[in-house]
């Protein structure tokens, strides 16, 4: 299990013990806001009050990238599927694609009016949805940073945007307690929204 803290650390625990291990990633400056695993378990992605995003091996926790870019703090990132990049989003009303290899910024995502909560790419890495506190998702093309079409439909902030493991939904969910299906092969269908319970 991985975890993010104020502590400025992200923390490996094994699962059949309840106890750390010994991988603890120190580095950041300021508040580990989120912490998750690449999709082959090999690498760490790690966002941070600090402005920036880092890059650590899962096995020894050794830091191998800083991402650095952003103006104020950064709130999300998420993996693309085949691992080659990242995008994070942040209080700066941003999103930014890095090229991981490199820790080079690809392209920045404008349009937003407020921090940007929660981030993902879609399953075949074409396509990025950012959630902000504007209440708002867009969808951008992940290439090109041009912004395809914006979903309305939360009238709270968005804290969590996900594509479905086929590629054939989007789901969101913000703090109105609502969360949102989104039909991707027709973006252009009513939404079908669910409430927590």
């Amino acid at each position: 299990m991985l975890t993010a803290s104020d502590d400025r650390t992200a923390r490996v625990w094994d699962l059949a013990t309840g106890k750390p291990t010994d991988i603890v990633l120190t580095g950041h400056t300021g508040r580990v806001l989120q912490a998750r695993y690449s999709h082959d378990g090999q690498r760490i992605l790690t966002v941070s009050g600090d402005k920036t995003a880092r890059l650590w091996d899962a096995t020894t926790g050794a830091e191998l990238k800083e991402f650095r870019g952003h103006q104020w703090a950064v709130l999300s990132g998420a993996f693309s599927p085949d691992g080659q990049q990242i995008v994070t989003g942040s209080e700066d009303h941003t999103a930014k694609v890095w090229d991981v290899a490199s820790g080079k910024e690809l392209v920045t995502l404008p349009g937003h009016t407020a921090s940007i909560a929660s981030v993902a790419f879609s399953t075949d890495g074409r396509r990025i949805l950012t959630g902000s506190q504007d209440n708002s998702v867009k969808l951008w093309d992940a290439a090109t940073g041009k912004e395809l079409l914006t979903l309305a439909g939360h009238n709270q902030e968005v804290t969590s945007v996900t594509f479905s493991p086929n590629g054939r939904d989007a789901l969101t969910a913000g703090r109105d307690g609502v969360a949102i299906e989104w039909f991707t092969t027709d973006w252009n269908a009513a939404p079908i929204a669910r409430s927590p319970d």
